[in-house]
């Protein structure tokens, strides 16, 4: 999950879901819009209308905007913290609700998407053999091995297509599928024998760490890290924190102690890396006409739970009052604009990993709470590291002139490791 900055709008009177696809599909210039908006707000649109009934929707989105909606869509997790994994029945969905656009709308839709996202998603759905190998292994097989794979192979829903056979590993999304790839090797012949060819590679890599075709059936697993890893590289310009990430930074707080971490002469691997692959370059501003959609996809989205403000000023504590570590960021945006907008970067990047830690199996993170936790650990390990400097002068410029210096990675990293040991000093 990533907490974004959100500009002041507008708010219209809220708009029922089935109001606001009528409006949207009966205007044409809302038609036009839709292709404009930011994927967030086409992610809240979706959402709002319901994926199933927003199939016209979907077939004007560009391949940014879907790739954007899918990453955050068809990945899920099971328990907060967890690392997300692709859930092959939802696209399933998606792949029926394209089709209702047409079958080569859908096709055309789905090359434009990333490869390793489609072939990973397929393979949830279909083993794909070669026929040719296929005969050649089973005529070395005993006879009742090949009986065996037979009556798997008989009991399972199979297409051919070209030398393949592609044979389905789940009931739920066969049509669709099945008419997906019929209408890639169509239309898009090379991506479809490509895709074809990867999918065979991975389903006989499959079968031979299963023992075989009739216990391949049955197992799941399959290409998941390649498009794991090609949907993270996509999300942390976008300023997403992954979720072995979020575990990876917040185990070593637990691990090194203050003075440790006061020795390091440079931030730790990961906030580095999220640094470097952040994507600085400023969103396009939304056209002038798109924003009356924008106005109206707002408008008819859930306020969310907290009304804080937002904006730079950080939130205040828990029991009233603002923090030494909210005081030393506004002093530090006085006396030294460019190592604020620095450090904003990386409490952008703490908020995300406190969020991406506590999201998962349908639990919605409060953005504010998650800003509150960081503000209340980062001022833990300011408090450490002033106690421990002891540096006369104006509290609060000396406060600032530390964040400078250390670094509001390295305070949040402190104050966890004072919170989660309050007895220990190292």
């Amino acid at each position: 999950m990533t907490i974004t900055k959100a500009g002041a709008s507008t708010r219209l009177s809220p708009v029922s879901s089935r109001d606001l696809l009528a409006r949207v599909l009966d205007e044409p210039a809302l038609v036009e819009a839709v292709r404009h908006l930011p994927a967030a707000a086409l992610a809240g649109l979706v959402n709002r209308v319901g994926l199933e009934d927003a199939g016209e929707i979907v077939a004007l989105a560009t391949p940014e905007q879907l790739t954007s909606v899918l990453d955050a869509d068809i990945w899920q997790s099971d328990r907060p913290g967890a690392d997300e994994a692709l859930d092959a029945e939802r696209f399933a969905v998606w792949i029926e609700v394209l089709l209702e656009s047409g079958a080569a709308l859908a096709a055309d839709k789905i090359v434009e998407l990333p490869e390793e996202l489609v072939t990973h998603a397929l393979a949830q759905h279909v083993l794909v053999l070669d026929m040719d190998e296929l005969g050649q292994e089973l005529a070395e097989l005993e006879e009742e091995e090949v009986d065996q794979v037979e009556k798997a192979l008989d009991s399972s829903l199979c297409q051919e297509i070209d030398q393949y056979r592609v044979v389905s590993r789940r009931h739920d999304g066969w049509d669709a599928i099945i008419t997906l790839l019929v209408e890639l090797d169509s239309r898009h012949t090379r991506y479809a024998r490509r895709l074809l060819e990867r999918l065979c590679a991975a389903s006989t890599t499959q079968i031979d760490d299963a023992g075989g075709l009739v216990d391949a059936l049955n197992d799941a697993e399959m290409l998941a890290s390649d498009a794991a890893a090609d949907r993270d590289d996509r999300r942390a310009r976008q300023g997403y924190v992954a979720p072995s990430d979020a575990r990876s930074f917040l185990a070593l707080a637990k691990k090194l102690g203050p003075e440790q971490v006061l020795a390091e002469k440079d931030r730790d691997p990961t906030t580095r890396a999220y640094l470097r692959e952040l994507d600085r370059t400023p969103p396009a501003p939304v056209p002038a006409e798109a924003r009356p959609l924008l106005s109206l996809v707002e408008a008819a989205l859930p306020k969310p739970k907290s009304s804080a403000k937002r904006g730079k000023q950080l939130p205040s504590k828990a029991g009233g009052g603002e923090g030494a570590f909210s005081q030393a960021m506004r002093e530090l945006a006085e006396i030294d604009p460019a190592a604020h907008a620095r450090e904003l970067e990386v409490l952008a990047f703490l908020l995300n990993v406190v969020a991406t830690s506590e999201s998962g199996g349908g639990k919605q993170v409060d953005p504010v709470a998650a800003a509150l936790r960081v503000t209340e650990t980062c001022d833990r390990g300011l408090e450490y590291v002033v106690s421990a400097r002891k540096a006369p002068g104006n509290r609060a410029a000396i406060a600032a002139k530390l964040v400078a210096e250390i670094g509001v990675d390295r305070l949040f990293r402190i104050g966890h490791h004072v919170g989660a040991k309050p007895a220990t000093r190292s």
